[in-house]
């Protein structure tokens, strides 16, 4: 009987101090092995990540947009004259649209430049209107794929 409570304390005494592993316990060796996997795996994805969002960034192309000016409106139409830099090979798309007094969209047309000569691009398009716009102004240009 003593032996049996001996051997029990002293697996405890053991296991406190750190003379054994608890069992299911791993090694140092194979501790630091798993943390350099883990480590890896986490790069592999941040770079993985890093090379998946560069992709979505280069594949757009930078695009901006300017309101030259409009001409005067009639109570069914408005002309907007804007300007577009993009890649002169890339084809973009335009939203633009014409307001009324009270800020209301009154007229809406999308627009697509194609492959141009030079990187900014003119474009003069006539927008028809519900009523009298007094404003008119490009939403937002993208770049269209393919």
């Amino acid at each position: 009987m003593g032996t049996t409570t001996d051997r029990a304390t002293r697996a405890r005494l053991d296991e406190r101090y750190g003379r054994t592993r608890p069992s299911g316990a791993r090694s140092p060796l194979a501790r630091r092995r798993l943390l350099v996997a883990l480590g890896v795996l986490a790069l592999l994805a941040a770079l993985g990540w890093a090379a998946w969002a560069g992709s979505g960034l280069a594949a757009q192309q930078r695009v901006s947009s300017q309101v030259i000016g409009f001409t005067e409106p009639t109570d069914s139409s408005v002309t907007l004259t804007f300007q577009v830099t993009k890649d002169p090979e890339g084809t973009v798309r335009c939203d633009v649209r014409a307001m009324a007094e009270d800020f209301t969209t009154v007229g809406w047309r999308t627009v697509e430049l194609g492959p141009a000569d030079d990187d900014v691009v003119a474009r003069q398009v006539e927008i028809r209107t519900q009523q009298r716009a007094v404003s008119a102004e490009v939403m937002g240009c993208e770049a269209v794929e393919g």
